[in-house]
């Protein structure tokens, strides 16, 4: 099968004026001979862009989307204004070459008098290279820099560039710092919302109070006997020797059975039974000052 046709790496417009069709970096030697080339537009999107507008448009809709129209079943890449004037897609990220071509270009816009010449050629070239060494063999032929003043303004155009890829750089960190504080904030927000209301100490307390009045397992109720001497045997079965401090039963035991004893009044209750069916269980087992033991 055949695959889904690519996006465009490179843009061609159309002169408003004699509607020839041109690549992006031939446009400017078109503006200077077309006496009515006031704008170009893109020939995908059809976006107007007049005088030098058109070098930030470096990427637009894909082929696909272009001429299937109200069939496309891909993700579009129209903007908000429906016009599909877009240079970059959002979620796609931009190649380390698509980023430097970018970069020339916003550099370009702001670069000083003594290379704004040099930088307006170098933004309408394709694959310039992204390393000093490489760059400089390549400004040689395609800007034609020979002569005595040559290398000072390969140096000026590669400073320029490196400082305006900086602050590049920065500002997207910034604008992601900033994103990731806003998304943290409308998450700590929405945490905040879900959150039940706060209940007073006074509340709480008698809230406790209550439940722990209404809890089964609270202190008025205690296991019946059988179920003591039950996890008693199972308890000293376990033990070493088995035998246990009578101490160390009546944790062991109380943990098993979840025995609340939440005052004093219920600890004295819990012992009493322990004590109780212990004795009444005189025949397994056997009681040595304050150790208890199982029979065999």
């Amino acid at each position: 099968k055949i695959k889904n046709l690519l996006d465009f790496t490179m843009v061609f417009f159309l002169c408003d004026g004699c509607n020839e069709t041109l690549k992006k970096n031939k446009v400017d030697a078109h503006a200077a001979k077309c006496r009515e080339c006031w704008s170009v537009s893109c020939v995908d999107c059809s976006q107007s862009f007049p005088g030098d507008e058109y070098r930030s448009h470096t990427s637009c809709i894909s082929e696909a989307e272009r001429y299937e129209k109200t069939i496309f079943r891909g993700n579009r890449k129209l903007d908000d204004s429906g016009t599909g004037h877009r240079q970059q897609h959002k979620g796609k990220k931009l190649t380390p070459q698509e980023a430097w071509q970018q970069t020339i270009e916003i550099a370009a816009e702001s670069a000083p008098s003594s290379i704004k010449s040099h930088m307006d050629q170098l933004a309408s070239l394709d694959n310039v290279p992204r390393k000093e060494k490489q760059f400089r063999n390549f400004t040689v032929n395609s800007l034609r820099l020979k002569g005595p003043n040559a290398e000072k303004i390969k140096d000026d155009i590669w400073k320029h560039l490196s400082k305006v890829r900086e602050d590049e750089k920065q500002k997207k960190e910034e604008a992601q710092k900033k994103q990731q504080s806003s998304q943290q904030a409308a998450q700590d927000k929405k945490k905040e919302d879900a959150e039940p209301t706060s209940i007073s100490d006074d509340d709480k307390s008698s809230s406790k109070n209550a439940k722990e009045e209404e809890s089964p397992s609270s202190s008025s109720s205690m296991p019946s006997e059988k179920q003591v001497t039950k996890a008693v045997k199972k308890a000293l079965k376990k033990a070493p020797n088995k035998s246990l401090k009578f101490k160390a039963l009546r944790k062991t035991v109380q943990e098993t059975l979840v025995i609340k004893t939440k005052n004093d009044s219920a600890k004295k209750e819990w012992k009493k039974l322990l004590k109780q069916c212990v004795d009444a269980n005189s025949k397994k087992l056997v009681v040595d000052g304050k150790t208890v033991s199982l029979k065999d």
